[in-house]
């Protein structure tokens, strides 16, 4: 009965297969390998069983990375669980529709911005000579303050944290303001008629009943900040010294710079395996769907 759409979906499963899984299973056999940009021809490329998971440990760059990294997934949940989470709550209550929708366009409006052009921006707030930081210090009357924001060790992982401020994720505040509008209106007015109030409200309504949507955006921060080194790379480079060092990073250099083909799989087997566990063990966690009493 559904011949013709199992053939219409073979080409589809065959490249996923050819470019998406075939490369996972390649890359998952040469991390136990010395593949590296020396060896001209597969023969001699050698099993060396787990020296290359070793090499993270004893080598002590992968650990420097592993730090930022965690101190990055920390406040990338603080961020995306805080503000977008307050601004959706304030547009949904806002009475008047024209205003909630020009409210919602002015929020979402910055996702047509590149990301690289964000970053560049971010880039020129932070420069030591003519950046809006430093000025805005001197208008102050706090020289004291400045300083080079990227170029010091002490400050450039805050400075690449800080990036985004006041943290307005428009994706995030979407998804949030999506879940408050689902939520059905009879309950607000039992809960009206009861006595309830904003916070009572928010704790025992919303909350609840957008922990699907507040799940799904913590996997999708996890995700993006252990894939991610764009912002480090573009700023940094993981300088100055290693102190914005992370793993992403490391695995792009082994990979494009140093030739260490075979580290750069081992250090891509290791961050899918974190991805995977972390996804793992948020999709388990129980999710209340209910009301509150």
């Amino acid at each position: 009965k559904y011949r013709v759409a199992y053939l219409m979906l073979i080409p589809t499963f065959a490249l996923l297969v050819l470019f998406n899984y075939y490369p996972v299973i390649i890359a998952f056999i040469r991390s136990f390998t010395d593949w590296n940009i020396h060896q001209p021809s597969i023969r001699e490329i050698n099993f060396i069983g787990f020296d290359n998971f070793k090499k993270m440990v004893t080598e002590g760059y992968f650990l420097i990375g592993l730090k930022n990294l965690l101190l990055i997934i920390i406040t990338g949940f603080i961020k995306v669980l805080t503000v977008p989470l307050l601004v959706a709550e304030l547009v949904f209550h806002i009475k008047n529709n024209r205003t909630k929708y020009w409210l919602r366009f002015l929020f979402v409006l910055p996702m047509v911005v590149p990301g690289i052009v964000n970053t560049l921006m971010w880039q020129r707030i932070y420069d030591p000579t003519i950046g809006l930081v430093n000025n805005v210090l001197a208008a102050l009357g706090l020289e004291h303050l400045q300083r080079s924001w990227l170029g010091d060790p002490q400050t450039a992982i805050w400075a690449i944290i800080f990036m985004g401020f006041p943290f307005i994720n428009a994706f995030a505040f979407l998804v949030y303001y999506g879940g408050l509008i689902d939520i059905p209106v009879s309950l607000f007015e039992a809960a009206r008629a009861d006595g309830s109030n904003g916070w009572w409200n928010f704790t025992r309504i919303h909350l609840p009943l957008i922990t699907p949507q507040i799940k799904m955006l913590i996997v999708l921060t996890f995700i993006g900040s252990v894939q991610d080194f764009s912002n480090v790379f573009i700023l940094t480079s993981g300088g100055p010294g290693v102190s914005t060092y992370v793993p992403g990073l490391e695995l792009y250099y082994n990979a494009t710079r140093f030739g260490q083909y075979g580290y750069a799989c081992a250090l891509g087997l290791v961050m899918f395996i974190a991805i995977l566990c972390g996804t793992v063990v948020n999709m388990r966690m129980k999710t209340n769907i209910g009301y509150n009493d």
